[in-house]
Order: structure tokens, then sequence, then C-alpha cells
């Protein structure tokens, strides 16, 4: 199921620390898949459901099976950069995001992301997240697109 697009986006301005670089100054490739997974629990808060109470105090992990970044531009220490972040698929077994990181001062489109996570419990066994927690899946379906 493809969420509603006005709840399923967040934007989150941020600025590209000194320590997000590599000695050659430039953003180190890994640092991308920090600022995904802080876009994601940011999605989260603002859709009402934040990723503490919301997953893992309930035993529910968002483990990634799947990851990419296509990286288009260099970004440097102290630039104003976008995230945005987009929920784009929502099934009973998993979620995935597509993200894109702009630079502020001109749009430029310097990164372009993708992740999918299952949900899984303890033992790290993945399930059926409307079987085993139908309130929760009906509290998200509510958060994201408005209804059941």
């Amino acid at each position: 199921m493809e969420p509603k697009e006005e709840k399923a986006v967040c934007r989150l301005a941020m600025k590209v620390r000194w320590g997000d670089c590599d000695a050659a100054g430039i953003v180190y490739y890994i640092k991308y898949f920090d600022w995904f997974s802080d876009g994601r629990i940011e999605l989260f808060e603002r859709i009402g459901l934040p990723y503490r109470t919301t997953f893992h105090e309930r035993g529910i992990e968002l483990v990634a099976i799947e990851a990419g970044c296509r990286y288009k531009h260099s970004l440097q220490p102290e630039e104003k950069i976008l995230l945005e972040t987009r929920l784009t698929r929502l099934t009973r077994s998993r979620l995935e995001f597509r993200y894109r990181v702009f630079r502020q001062e001109d749009g430029l489109l310097a990164a372009e992301g993708m992740t999918a996570h299952a949900y899984v419990d303890r033992r790290g066994k993945p399930f059926d997240v409307k079987k085993r927690h139908p309130a929760l899946w009906e509290e998200i379906n509510r958060a994201v697109n408005g209804s059941a």
C-alpha cells in the first residue's frame, strides 16, 4: 500500500557537521545512512508514532533488509542541507522509505536513497504486524493514511 503523500513525508533542515566529513573535507558516504535514520525517526515523531513507544517498547524492531544511496554531489562541513524522508510503502510485514538530500543554498540534489525494513521481534523473527499487534496496525494506518 502506498501511504497518502501529505502524511508520509518529512522535511528536516540540518547542517553538515565537521565530524560527518572525511579527511578530504567531504561528507563520508556512510553518514548519509545516519541521516536517513534521523529522517525516519523524525517522520514517525511528526505523524504521532514516536519510535521508542510505538515500536521499541513493544519489542518491535524495524530491521533494515535493503539499503542504497546514489551520491550526486559532494557536501562539505557547515553546508545547510534539507533531508526529505518519504514513507513509500507500508505493508503488514515491511516499510519502505525514500530519501533525498538537498543543499539548501541552491536546492541542488546531493544524494537520493532508499531503505526497506521488516518488523522483527526480539528473537529476530520477522512477523505480520496486523496479526501480532492489530491495534498497532490500525494506529499506524490512521497516522499514515487517515484510516484503518
